[in-house]
């Protein structure tokens, strides 16, 4: 091969690693948008239920007193997914999250999380369903009251993360 082609060579393969990057980084960019869309369908399709009387009229019964952490737990049973592979519709959780906002003398609820209920053992160790796409949400399931729970919060931001069990923000934790 002669050193005059070596450089075109050098050439075409830069571009070729280029052009594996750029769709690398552009299936990156789509499968995070797709994860962005799916909690921008969650959120809109709760955000009816900012007011707490609009979820119990729609099933949601307080299921747990405040956690640590967490808040109230409004759940509603028919959302509840029963097997690792069942279809999930993300705009459906099973639980409802709220978080405690006081002021002019009285609380009031602020809704901060939808929540994934999954009924399994304590000891199961999986495969858990994967309601979001990427893998942002994978470890995050945990056990409590009787269930899995995955949280998504949509309504508050977590500095924790989207997925992240516990917000450390101060409506959602002890006074």
């Amino acid at each position: 091969m002669s050193t005059s082609r070596t450089p075109e060579l050098g050439r075409r393969t830069y571009l070729k690693a280029l052009g594996v990057g750029a769709l690398s980084v552009g299936a990156f960019a789509a499968h995070r948008g797709a994860l962005q869309r799916e909690l921008a369908s969650v959120r809109a399709a709760t955000s009816k239920y900012a007011d707490v009387r609009k979820a119990i009229a729609d099933g949601y019964v307080l299921g747990s007193p405040f956690v640590p952490g967490m808040g109230y737990h409004y759940v509603n049973e028919n959302y509840v997914i029963e097997n690792d592979d069942d279809e999930v519709d993300i705009t459906k959780p099973a639980a409802l999250v709220y978080g405690r906002n006081e002021g002019n003398g009285k609380e009031t609820l602020v809704l901060g999380a939808a929540e994934y209920l999954f009924d399994e053992a304590p000891n199961y160790g999986g495969p858990f369903p994967d309601p979001f796409h990427g893998d942002s949400d994978d470890g995050m399931w945990g056990f409590a009251a009787g269930h899995w729970g995955l949280h998504a919060w949509v309504h508050v931001n977590n500095p924790a993360g989207t997925f992240a069990p516990f917000n450390s923000r101060p409506q959602f934790n002890e006074k």
